[in-house]
């Protein structure tokens, strides 16, 4: 499995999506959230095709920010010597846009991965800044207009509460480095499901321009209580889908 590939399970947080109170009223519901993890690997050894696992999501309201944390554990293939794959990943938002941080930490057969960094507007309708602190001391601009992933997915749902299908987004997450990436977004249906409703959400994620077509594919159901059902995720080499097994309700902040 490919390192970036193995970490993309952070991009759920972009679609921790909102309880709906309304067209312009979503509120983050603060939860814990537990997937089984599965994982179909499309080339290489037969007997390494296939893994599974589990992530856990926990997602609070801490009145000026958002906290978002996950932690993995995914095996491949069977036996002593299977592979493992770890994560333990953590991030703050500051809910008016303004500053993004975050730390992570990933562990597999390749050794520990460390990334670290924050991004920061100080200016609307000017580049931002972006300085990764680890694997090593980068700096960038952030796009104008470009958004953090709650930012973005409170946009997304807004959107498509008023009927809007397709949407485009420039994010910055810190998986690349000091560089954001081009969201697609297609909005592919809404159901109504035991009292919630169900929103299935498509996202394209365009990092690399020499990479023919997106380099991941982001497919989730979401209930309007914002929580996530399942979601699948493709690259070119992996697919993995997580599948809700347990869900704990968290207190409100306070704020």
């Amino acid at each position: 499995m490919k390192s970036r590939a193995n970490r993309k399970t952070f991009i759920a947080m972009l679609l921790l999506v909102w309880t709906a109170g309304g067209a312009h009223a979503l509120d983050m519901l603060s939860h814990r959230a537990s997937y089984h993890a599965s994982v179909q690997i499309l080339r290489g050894d037969p007997a390494t095709r296939a893994g599974e696992g589990f992530v856990e999501w926990r997602t609070e309201d801490h009145c000026e920010t958002w906290l978002f944390s996950e932690v993995s554990l995914i095996r491949i293939g069977s036996g002593d010597d299977a592979p493992e794959f770890a994560s333990n990943q953590v991030s703050f938002e500051a809910k008016d846009g303004s500053w993004y941080r975050y730390q992570n930490e990933f562990d597999g057969p390749g050794g520990r991965e460390l990334s670290s960094g924050e991004a920061v507007v100080t200016e609307a309708h000017k580049p931002g800044r972006i300085a990764v602190e680890e694997p090593e001391s980068l700096a960038g601009d952030l796009p104008v207009g470009a958004v953090f992933p709650m930012r973005f997915t409170i946009d997304v749902l807004e959107r498509a509460a008023t009927g809007e299908r397709f949407m485009n987004h420039v994010v910055f997450d810190g998986m690349d480095g000091a560089a954001a990436s081009e969201y697609t977004t297609f909005v592919q249906s809404v159901e109504e499901s035991d009292g919630h409703s169900i929103w299935t959400v498509k996202v394209s994620v365009f990092t690399d321009p020499e990479h023919i077509g997106p380099e991941m594919e982001v497919t989730a159901r979401v209930r309007d209580d914002g929580v996530i059902d399942t979601i699948r995720y493709e690259d070119d080499t992996t697919v993995t889908t997580l599948t809700l097994h347990e869900l704990t309700e968290l207190p409100a902040g306070g704020c």
